[in-house]
């Protein structure tokens, strides 16, 4: 989930860089923690997820405070995540963790 991922960015030091898949509920506390997210973030979002408020994860993602955050946005549902996405997340993480 979004959210959990949102909140060990705030609390964990140790994480230098962060793949989010958006998605799941987002409480309000979240989008406010999400102003204190500092690192590199790569989220996907699939554009179709039924089980998944689009809206609410534009939101989520305009509040992070990162100046490096990307938003890969594919169409599809939940699971029709391409193969390029991953492959995309893959080399964000090679630049960020090296």
């Amino acid at each position: 989930m979004i959210s959990i991922g949102t909140r060990l960015a705030v609390v964990e030091p140790r994480i230098a860089a962060a793949a989010l898949f958006a998605g799941g509920f987002v409480p309000r506390a979240i989008l406010d923690e999400a102003r204190q997210v500092t690192i590199p973030l790569h989220v996907l979002l699939q554009w179709d997820d039924e089980g998944n408020d689009r809206q609410m994860a534009l939101d989520l993602f305009d509040a992070f405070g990162s100046e490096e955050k990307t938003l890969n946005a594919n169409m599809g549902g939940h699971t029709g995540v391409p193969q390029h996405a991953r492959e995309e997340a893959n080399r964000f993480f090679t630049r960020h963790l090296k």
